[in-house]
């Protein structure tokens, strides 16, 4: 991908505003989990990376400390930031769910200023073995265009094959849990054309509570994020290519959240007693399984 450094530039900027304005409106949920911390910390080197780029666009030759910046070096950090943030996507999936289910599981109602810390060491220490891969073990290299600095007007730039990888896992267990869950879909239609609520399937035959909850489950994450997952989905059948370092943003990350969150409360379902749902780590969905419980204990009654 070739783009020029004024869009370069615009399109960082306005994705700094995005990152600011979630992380912001979102505040009091961001510090109570690993995923919300590393979206403060991709806010903040977003925010520097713009500056960065900014100041030596604007003062285009000049030197710092014994060093000279032109504007291939706007080339040379945005493909380190690409080459950086192109790494992160299915560790950050990783980390995250881990981190969900071990909280979940251990110690669900605290957040004690200890895993605060964590959080912070934790995001530091992803960061730090990112940026040493790139440097010392990766074989991407820079690729900056001859010409002279004074004449550079573009850059060019790499995609992150992870969030390709990611995309389609996710979108894929959406589309199993869709058909898992189709004799559910099937009994709420019914109950819609005809006024009166069916017992559900699952009550009916005996079989497992997992699907009934599970679909209650994926309506509210369908219900908030059903447009994101259309998106994905136009993304990864046009096969659009989005630079790394603008597909790694906070948005994405707060739906890796949503769909890790309620993925892990659903296989916790039972040890969530009615009216003691865990911290809410999510700003986005209503994860309240207090009110799960009471309708299905309503429905089976």
């Amino acid at each position: 991908m070739d783009k020029s450094i004024p869009s370069l530039l615009l399109i960082l900027g306005v994705k700094c505003l995005l990152n600011w304005t979630v992380v912001l409106s979102l505040w009091r949920h961001m510090g109570r989990s690993f995923l919300g911390t590393f979206c403060v910390s991709l806010s903040l080197a977003d925010t520097l990376l713009g500056l960065a780029l900014s100041a030596i666009y604007g003062l285009k030759d000049f030197r710092l400390l014994g060093l000279r910046f032109t504007q291939h070096h706007i080339c040379l950090l945005i493909q380190i930031a690409c080459f950086t943030y192109s790494l992160l996507h299915w560790p950050l999936f990783i980390l995250a769910g881990l981190d969900h289910y071990w909280t979940q599981r251990l110690c669900p109602h605290l957040l004690h200023w200890s895993r605060r810390l964590a959080y912070a060491l934790g995001v530091c220490v992803v960061w730090t073995l990112a940026l040493l891969y790139v440097f010392l073990a990766s074989d991407s290299h820079p690729d900056l265009e001859e010409d002279f600095h004074l004449l550079l007007h573009s850059c060019l730039m790499s995609g992150s094959p992870q969030t390709t990888q990611v995309s389609t896992v996710l979108l894929l267990a959406l589309g199993c849990t869709f058909l898992y869950c189709y004799p559910e879909l099937r009994t709420a239609a019914s109950a819609g054309r005809g006024g009166a609520r069916p017992v559900p399937s699952v009550f009916r035959t005996g079989r497992p509570l997992s699907r009934h909850v599970l679909w209650l489950t994926a309506k509210r994450f369908l219900s908030m994020w059903a447009p994101f997952i259309v998106f994905q989905s136009a993304v990864l059948l046009l096969r659009v290519e989005i630079p790394a370092y603008l597909d790694m943003n906070v948005p994405w990350l707060c739906f890796l959240n949503s769909f890790l969150i309620g993925a892990v409360s659903w296989n916790r379902f039972r040890n969530f007693n009615l009216g003691k749902s865990p911290v809410s780590v999510d700003g986005f969905c209503d994860w309240d399984f207090g009110s799960i419980s009471a309708e299905v204990n309503g429905e089976m009654a």
